[in-house]
């Protein structure tokens, strides 16, 4: 089971591109250290939106979500999977594996970008922030997942890149593999079962062989 944003996507880099060229157009800076220490979270836990709309004062925050989601989705159709995902996808189909996505973002923003990717079919459950009650760190997300899958949390192998992805799976009782990108490397990765530097780095039948209590 994967995590979408910064996992299969390298979103997180891309949306610090997005907010740092929208606060700069309003000579503003993005306060970076809020930004990495929301990823893998909502905009509950920092809103750059608001807090810019509160420095100008001349614009309002849902102008400013507008603007910038109009520059991602025209950066994103450059952007291709990230290392690994494709041979990690072609080896859990080839040994008989189901593969899920669990994300705490919106489906508009996770849908779209699997099928522009050509792994939409690849994944046979996708659940995002609406289908759940509560988002990363709760295990909610995972805890659906695995209902739709029709399997125990407890035998699913779950890749995260951010603390609050790893604290839920792990929450839910799954074995997760943390795999943090540029952004997300100084989070407390302490409850996975083992980190990697990238998924290019993976195979999919060695992890299988994990222990269920490392």
């Amino acid at each position: 089971m994967l995590d979408f944003d910064g996992l299969v996507a390298d979103t997180e880099v891309l949306w610090l591109a997005v907010l740092t060229r929208l606060y700069r157009s309003l000579s503003q800076e993005l306060p970076h250290d809020r930004y990495v220490a929301s990823i893998g979270g909502t905009l509950q836990d920092f809103n750059p939106f608001e807090d810019l709309a509160a420095r100008c004062g001349t614009i309002s925050a849902a102008e400013l979500e507008l603007r910038g989601e109009n520059l991602f989705r025209t950066w994103m159709t450059y952007e291709a999977p990230l290392p690994g995902v494709r041979r990690l996808v072609t080896q859990a189909e080839r040994i008989g594996l189901p593969l899920a996505i669990a994300s705490s973002s919106r489906s508009a923003s996770v849908i779209p970008h699997l099928e522009s990717f050509g792994l939409l079919d690849s994944f046979s459950v996708v659940v995002t922030s609406e289908d759940v009650p509560r988002v990363k760190p709760a295990p909610d997300l995972y805890l659906r997942a695995a209902q739709r899958l029709g399997v125990d949390p407890t035998g699913i192998l779950a890749f995260e890149d951010s603390h609050r992805g790893v604290r839920a799976a792990t929450a839910a009782g799954a074995l997760c593999v943390a795999v943090p990108h540029v952004l997300s490397r100084t989070h407390d990765f302490s409850d996975a079962a083992l980190r990697l530097d990238s998924l290019a780095l993976c195979d999919v039948e060695d992890l299988l062989l994990l222990p269920a209590d490392r």
